[in-house]
């Protein structure tokens, strides 16, 4: 029993390390960096970088500095997932979020609004550790 805890101890730790650093989104517009944050077991992703149409997009959904904005907040759940929010600057709205980790550079985000009802999904590829 205790060498089945250890494992999954060992699991989670290795999904928690390969989660943080700097993740490019599918239509490669933004750049952002996941790390610690709130002093606890929460991880966020702050937006580094982001298209001009990025940007506009945003500030059309009333982020008018969208550089520097969390846009994720969630903590480790067990088995390579990490459950919080997001929040969709296009619409300024926090939703549920998922992130499931695929491998050390591939990251599966799924948020969803309307108590699940409404689920959009995207895959993130990690650019660097930093």
């Amino acid at each position: 029993m205790l060498l089945i805890a250890g494992f999954a101890t060992a699991a989670s730790a290795a999904d928690i390390a390969s989660f943080e650093g700097h993740w490019e989104n599918p239509k490669h517009s933004m750049v952002v960096n996941v790390s610690r944050c709130g002093g606890g077991r929460d991880y966020c992703a702050i937006v580094l970088k982001a298209s001009a149409k990025a940007q506009a997009n945003a500030a059309k959904g009333g982020t008018v500095h969208f550089i520097g904005t969390e846009i994720l907040r969630v903590r480790p759940s067990g088995d390579g997932t990490f459950k919080g929010t997001a929040f969709d600057p296009e619409t300024n709205m926090h939703v549920d979020a998922t992130v499931t980790m695929v491998s050390a550079g591939v990251m599966d985000l799924k948020g969803c609004a309307l108590f699940g009802l409404v689920c959009e999904s995207q895959r993130w590829t990690r650019i660097s550790r930093d």
